[in-house]
């Protein structure tokens, strides 16, 4: 693998370093740990950033396909910049951390979008873009390891404000990897001079026409969108698990958060290794079900031991899904609306983790944190199950 993708690799961990750091043991631990907040304030955060996470995959995916990858990848990194200056000029407040949450949601939603599509603008070689992907995925995952482990032991010593000072480092090095990014592949635009260019709004509505048109675009989606559904109760509901249910300190976030890694790293390498032949689209709904089985697993007991075995296992199958999806979209879309489809595969993401935050605070109270978690992860196990069956009844008729 040459020097530009090794550049990609690199600007993506740097780019996940920071973000991982800053997001759950800073942004909610924050909220939960030194502010007290409840279930309803802590949803209220996370579908605020879930929601402004929605506008910067499009505006990237858009621009992505106007464009190309290299700017927003640059000026995603630097965003950082700004929520790192917010957190030591305010004092900790749900306000600071709202504008944070802003901050960092636009930030690694055109961060994220940008990495993604990166790899088609440097090789059309599907077997080196399974390489990439997986790479990409590896290290993704890797700092979900170091960043959490290091904001863990932030959080153990001092306070969870301090989490934050690794943003400027991580923006500062990614920034200088991405600018030496090139594209070398380019989309064939159509050379009408009397067609004018199209606007942001129309790129992502050619992405969304460009989805409904492709079955196996169709099935991709409904992988990310039902796939996570379950999911969504976690981001307003696992630190209250973690408080009363396991009740452990705020360190524990990090150190769990980290195991997940280790399995996600592991799942990832997998994934490299899969001939190209069995990345199916079977084959990523049975990964589905594995992911949704380790989320049961981790959530049903109030041992940490139990919960460390279920990290372990979901980590695993999502460190192998994510690269997967990413290749099989790369596959089945053009270039010229790559960015738009990969924009709109991560919005039904983060769409399908947004709409469980309006009810996760009212179930909570009413069944209980861990009801309500075992429930949500058992759904996803199910969704995979019935889109595997679905996508068989497909390809046999």
């Amino acid at each position: 693998m040459d020097v530009t993708l090794r550049r990609l690799v690199a600007a993506c961990f740097l780019n996940q370093l920071g973000f991982q750091a800053a997001y759950f043991v800073g942004i909610i631990g924050c909220a939960t740990y030194v502010l007290d907040a409840g279930a309803a304030e802590v949803s209220a955060l996370v579908f605020v950033m879930n929601v402004v996470m929605l506008v910067g995959y499009s505006a990237a995916g858009a621009l992505i396909d106007a464009a190309g990858p290299r700017i927003v990848l640059v000026a995603s990194l630097a965003l950082p910049l700004a929520a790192a200056a917010v957190v030591f000029a305010m004092p900790v407040c749900m306000a600071s951390l709202l504008v944070v949450a802003i901050v960092m949601g636009l930030a690694g939603a055109a961060a994220s979008t940008a990495a993604e599509t990166f790899p088609r603008y440097l090789t059309n070689d599907e077997v080196l873009l399974a390489r990439v992907n997986s790479l990409n995925s590896v290290v993704t995952f890797v700092a979900v390891i170091a960043g959490p482990l290091f904001a863990g032991a932030i959080a153990d010593v001092t306070d969870n404000r301090l989490v934050f000072a690794v943003l400027p480092v991580t923006s500062v090095l990614g920034v200088l990897v991405a600018l030496r990014l090139r594209e070398r592949v380019r989309p064939e635009h159509p050379r009408d001079s009397e067609q004018t260019t199209p606007s942001l709004l129309a790129r992502v509505a050619d992405g969304v026409r460009a989805t409904v048109a492709n079955p196996a675009l169709i099935v991709l989606f409904a992988v990310c969108f039902l796939g996570n559904l379950g999911f969504g109760a976690f981001d307003s509901l696992e630190s209250l698990f973690y408080r009363d249910v396991l009740r452990v300190g705020a360190e524990w976030m990090g150190w769990l958060t980290a195991i997940v890694g280790v399995g996600a790293t592991v799942g990832s390498l997998l994934a490299g290794r899969v001939p190209t032949r069995r990345v199916t689209l079977p084959a990523l709904c049975g990964l589905l079900v594995v992911e949704g089985l380790g989320a049961v697993l981790y959530t049903a007991t109030p041992f940490v031991w139990c919960a460390a075995a279920g990290q372990l296992v979901l980590g695993a199958a999502n460190g192998m899904i994510m690269p997967l999806r990413v290749t099989l979209t790369q596959r089945n879309c053009e270039l010229g609306h790559l960015g738009s489809v990969s924009a709109l595969m991560r919005v039904g993401i983060s769409v399908s983790g947004t709409l469980p935050l309006l009810a996760a605070p009212m179930l909570a109270d009413a069944l209980g944190v861990q009801a309500v978690l075992v429930s949500a992860a058992a759904l996803v196990a199910l969704t995979g199950a019935a889109l595997a069956a679905a996508v068989r009844r497909v390809r046999a008729s």
